[in-house]
């Protein structure tokens, strides 16, 4: 019932920030959310005894989705090498052994990579080019191009998760990875990827008939398998933790990194799609 009642409330504001007119309340909600996701992380390493730069995490971690609200992809890179430099220097002046300085600096900068970065393609899908410039301002995307493709992406996500659940629930026999996950079934994950194909055909055949089907049919394909692989790895990261959750913050779901694990493999997927989609539009 708990998850439910989290999805019921959770749901709706994802929706309406995906098509409203202005892009930013999206904007605002995914750079909340990978800010948590990000604080979940950190917490994971510090389970596993290693110290991170959270505050330099953060930072880097809001320059960079800043780049994909400016369109700037190049200052990512910029954002990175200085995270590395920054937090290296940082950690040498605390001292101590170079094994852990190593390990602090590599997964302070592995976090913001893998959640804001990850993640913020996201961002990048919702700006545009769907959502275009003139005379200096920003020109309201009329036709939701960009909110169809997002819409259509989380269908897939949730459905993967959906069909993985049940089908695994109703005939799953064969353990998946049971050293990561002993729960999920290769059953399930059929399932997941079929969902997920079925999801594309259905949203490219109700709302999104510019997209051509058998586009609709890979990405959903795609996002069938990076999606399950996205689950396992977080499940790895909390196995090597020790916890069972990142977070408490959703009810019945755990932490927001557990229920965005899926969509931050996918998120790049549907950002290099999304450049060929609108370069068809606007070539």
């Amino acid at each position: 019932m708990k998850r439910i009642l989290t999805a019921a409330v959770a749901l709706p504001i994802l929706l309406y920030t995906v098509w409203s007119k202005s892009p930013f309340p999206f904007v605002a909600l995914a750079l909340l959310v990978v800010l948590i996701a990000l604080f979940e992380f950190y917490n994971l390493a510090r389970a596993t005894g290693v110290r991170t730069q959270r505050g330099l995490g953060y930072v880097a971690a809001v320059a960079i989705v800043g780049c994909f609200v400016v369109g700037n992809l190049e200052w990512i890179a910029a954002a990175l090498v200085l995270l590395t430099l920054a937090s290296l220097a940082r950690r040498i002046l605390q001292g101590g052994e170079l094994i852990d300085c190593l390990a602090s600096v590599s997964v302070t900068v592995f976090g913001v990579a893998y959640v804001a970065l990850l993640g913020g393609s996201l961002v990048g899908v919702r700006m545009g080019p769907g959502v275009r410039m003139g005379s200096g301002l920003r020109i309201v995307d009329d036709a939701g191009y960009s909110s169809k493709l997002l819409t259509m992406f989380f269908a897939m996500v949730i459905l993967t998760d959906t069909g993985a659940y049940y089908v695994g629930r109703a005939i799953g026999r064969h353990k998946l990875a049971p050293g990561i996950s002993p729960g999920k079934t290769i059953e399930g994950s059929v399932g997941g990827f079929l969902f997920a194909v079925a999801a594309g055909a259905i949203c490219r055949m109700t709302f999104f008939r510019e997209v051509p089907l058998v586009d609709a049919l890979v990405l959903g394909a795609a996002i069938g398998i990076i999606s399950q692989i996205g689950d396992l790895a977080e499940s790895m990261l909390k196995r090597g933790a020790g916890v069972k959750d990142s977070g408490t913050l959703l009810p019945g779901h755990g932490g927001i990194l557990d229920r965005i694990d899926s969509v931050l493999f996918c998120a790049p997927i549907l950002y290099f799609y999304s450049r060929l989609f609108f370069s068809r539009l606007w070539p």
